[in-house]
């Protein structure tokens, strides 16, 4: 091509083909030659894509900034597009879309402000702006799937970060299994809600899906599928499948992929799940890992988190005490809220003193915590109460509880954790004290629905606590907490809740909204459950099976019932005294001298004397007589020795 510029634009864009890196740089060359004589909108505009195609973003921005009047306006894009490249991700989202002239271009901003949220971690913002995006008709051929895997990502993320908790759960459909991007975003989902299994079958399809594309060069394959290995090599070991998780990790030559984030991460999970782990290998493929250059593949705050805390326990486990202890530190200085560093401080500390009692450990947990520059240290607090309730003390755990609850007042996102309310309820249901978890849920209760992304357990628990008082009020409490369950995230204990909430008046108007009984019953095999039975439990009367039969009891037998001879008269009066002894009866007449002599020294209030003589009966009062003792000259006699005669 000649070097020569050419009078116009028009001239030299028809002569350039866009695909190669050199007419970029020639049009880059020519178009700073138009720009000296006429700095016109289009030609700068020109100059600007030409330097992002060569990744000269740092050029692009300075190009903008130093461009003033009208050959400035309607660059808003490529300037968020710079910026956001460059990870200024504030500086992207804060261009405006009002400078945009186009509805194309206002739209493309939005896509990539989207894109800017997602990366900075503003999933639920993400997730608006592709659904606001979603309801609109698409401008570009292929927006609409686009928007799906986005959304479908972004859904995922926020899942992971767990604030989607009152979002209706949204399943796998059909457009979902057609293109592994989706498919894998699905199985992203899958994982962070837990449901492994699901996510096992999605990866799988993710991948067949992938292995299937057309047109694509060998090593780009590999480097779109080494997420999906190293995301399935995660679902394996968490599900226990290790040996299938090794032998994956061999076969699938994820070792050779140009994704080093992925081969370290996979490399470094398959480590970790290992029967005999070497500390000093693991802490080397961590440290590999974290050298990488981040660029667009930035791990999210959560990931790295994990990243710095696994790297932390091997430094303990490698015996590298002080350098576990400096990473612990660097990571409560970056993140007051993160109390998982509690345990690797903890431990380092117990290792140095070694204390015996709940408390001794308590004092050196507490000093070590003065150590990282924390005062109210939720992890701390927590081993501290369980160290307590080993020992069986559940007055020093709730005392501990309390004042932690008093330090943390002023800050209700920590005070009212779900993981902390779960835990002074259970201490307080220990104590007998129901008002106080009454009080203790209601507030939390309070405090999560005044929020954007109220916490489910703890409303349920609530609604639960409600529906067990008589207050009306209490009761209307609960059923709108049922009411709000049901209609973000409906599960069959919601839905329990909601019924037994309402009043019986109101569910035919509120009927639409509970499932459907067909949709209950769907699985249901009924003819094999009547055919079945139902199984009854063992009964005293009939005793287990494996009851041996020397160890069951003969039953008693009963008695049986005698009646008078001839029958019973009805018309006879029955004795009024049939009730007690013959002896105490007005009827009885003994029989004898011994009992005529018995009944006669029985009379009601006359005197009686016993055979020897010396009591007698007074009222009915027995009465000892005292007889005088006369002195027997003989006995005297008798007790004197007689003098002996003497030789």
């Amino acid at each position: 091509m000649s070097a020569s510029t050419p009078a116009s634009l028009a001239v030299l864009l028809q002569s350039l083909s866009l695909e190669d890196a050199q007419d970029h740089e020639q049009i880059l060359r020519h178009a700073n030659n138009i720009l000296k004589t006429n700095p016109d909108p289009h030609t700068l505009r020109t100059k600007v894509v030409a330097l992002i195609k060569l990744d000269r973003y740092d050029d692009a921005i300075k190009s903008i900034e130093q461009a003033s009047g009208p050959a400035a306006a309607g660059l808003e894009f490529e300037h968020a597009y710079c910026l956001y490249k460059q990870g200024n991700l504030e500086g992207a989202l804060s261009i405006s879309l009002d400078g945009e002239s186009t509805e194309r271009r206002q739209r493309a901003l939005r896509h990539l402000h989207a894109q800017a949220q997602y990366r900075a971690e503003g999933f639920q913002a993400a997730v608006t702006t592709y659904e606001e995006l979603s309801r609109q008709p698409p401008l570009v051929e292929n927006e609409a799937y686009d928007l799906r895997v986005n959304l479908g990502a972004s859904e995922a993320q926020l899942s992971f970060a767990a604030k989607d908790a009152l979002r209706p759960r949204r399943r796998a459909t059909a457009e979902d299994l057609q293109q592994y991007e989706s498919a894998f975003n699905a199985a992203c989902l899958s994982v962070a809600r837990g449901d492994l299994n699901a996510a096992l079958m999605l990866l799988k399809t993710s991948k067949k899906l992938c292995s299937s594309l057309e047109g694509v060069s060998e090593e780009d394959l590999k480097a779109e599928l080494a997420p999906l290995i190293a995301q399935e090599l995660y679902v394996l070991i968490k599900l226990g499948r290790l040996e299938e998780a090794i032998q994956l990790y061999k076969s699938s030559d994820i070792l050779n992929s140009t994704d080093e984030a992925a081969k370290y991460i996979a490399s470094a999970n398959c480590y970790l799940a290992s029967p005999s782990p070497n500390p000093h290998i693991g802490l080397r493929v961590l440290e590999a890992l974290k050298k990488l250059p981040q660029g667009s593949q930035k791990p999210f705050s959560f990931q790295s988190d994990a990243l710095d805390h696994n790297l932390a326990v091997l430094a303990l486990q490698a015996g590298k005490e002080n350098a576990a202890l400096a990473s612990a530190r660097a990571l409560k200085l970056r993140n007051q809220n993160d109390y998982t560093i509690s345990s690797i401080v903890a431990s380092i500390e117990l290792q140095a003193s070694e204390p015996v009692t709940a408390k001794s450990i308590a004092k050196v947990l507490n000093d070590a915590n003065k150590g990282l520059g924390s005062t109210a240290d939720i992890g701390i607090a927590l081993i501290n109460v369980q160290n307590y309730l080993k020992e069986n003390n559940v007055i020093n755990a709730v005392a501990i509880l309390e004042t932690l609850l008093k330090e943390l007042e002023n800050e209700p996102e920590k005070r009212y954790m779900p993981g902390l309310v779960g835990v002074v309820a259970g201490l307080y249901t220990l104590q007998g004290r129901k008002a106080r978890v009454k009080v203790e849920l209601e507030n939390a209760s309070a405090y999560w629905r005044s929020t954007s992304n109220p916490d489910p357990a703890v409303l349920l628990a609530t609604g639960t606590a409600e529906l067990a008082s008589s207050n009306l009020q209490d009761r209307a409490t609960a059923a709108s907490i049922f009411e709000s369950l049901v209609a973000s995230n409906p599960t069959p204990i919601s839905n329990a809740g909601y019924i037994a909430s309402h009043p019986t008046e109101d569910m035919p108007a509120r009927i639409s909204q509970l499932t459907a009984i067909p949709t209950l019953l769907k699985g249901v095999d009924v003819n094999s459950l009547l055919l079945a039975g139902v199984a009854a439990p063992p009964t005293k009367k009939l005793p287990l099976a494996t009851t041996s039969t020397k160890s069951r009891v003969k039953p008693r037998k009963k008695r049986k019932i005698r009646l008078p001879k001839g029958g019973i008269d009805p018309t006879k009066k029955p004795d009024p005294e049939r009730w007690l002894p013959l002896r105490d009866r007005s009827t009885y007449k003994p029989k004898g001298k011994k009992d005529k002599k018995k009944a006669r020294d029985l009379t009601q209030g006359g005197p009686a004397m016993d055979k020897d003589g010396d009591t007698e009966m007074i009222g009915g009062n027995t009465v000892t007589k005292v007889m005088p003792t006369q002195a027997n000259p003989a006995a005297k006699a008798k007790g004197k020795k007689k003098a002996g005669k003497r030789k």
